[in-house]
């Protein structure tokens, strides 16, 4: 596919649906001689990268077509305005850093004491009903001493 029959053929399916370049340029913020550029199989003045893309997609979007479809379109006619973004692997780590390391430790403690806490929970809840039971005994005998004297 050429920029210009890319561009003709947007023209087509515009058209087609009764979209004006001005309708397009109020919806999207793109201008109608940058849309009018593209039409025409050049894009002079149009911005590199992923602001052409956004202004693909947003044409694409405002006439009512695939976006992606349109997006794969462009980048074949135009790959100067819109390479694809770029992936940077990342770096290979033969040995981590001491704060990682320690970083480690601390959550894998947390992790230790979550897991550990319904067992921990369960004991202060038995000493708590523990502690209640001995002191409303400790209370009650109380009470019968002075009904005693």
């Amino acid at each position: 596919m050429t920029p210009q029959s890319f561009g003709s053929q947007l023209r087509k399916l515009r058209e087609g649906r009764r979209v004006t370049l001005e309708m397009i340029e109020k919806r999207t913020k793109v201008s109608v001689s940058l849309l009018r550029s593209l039409e025409n199989g050049g894009c002079e003045g149009w911005p590199g990268g992923i602001y052409s893309r956004g202004y693909i997609r947003a044409y694409a979007e405002a006439i009512g077509v695939d976006a992606d479809h349109v997006l794969a379109a462009f980048v074949e006619c135009y790959p100067a305005f819109a390479p694809a973004p770029a992936v940077e692997p990342a770096p290979e780590v033969d040995e981590l850093p001491p704060a990682f390391e320690r970083l480690k430790e601390i959550v894998a403690g947390w992790f230790r004491a979550a897991a550990a806490a319904p067992a921990k929970l369960e004991e202060l809840t038995g000493l708590a009903e523990h502690r209640l039971t001995d002191e409303h005994q400790w209370k009650g005998a109380q009470a019968n001493e002075r009904v005693v004297e």
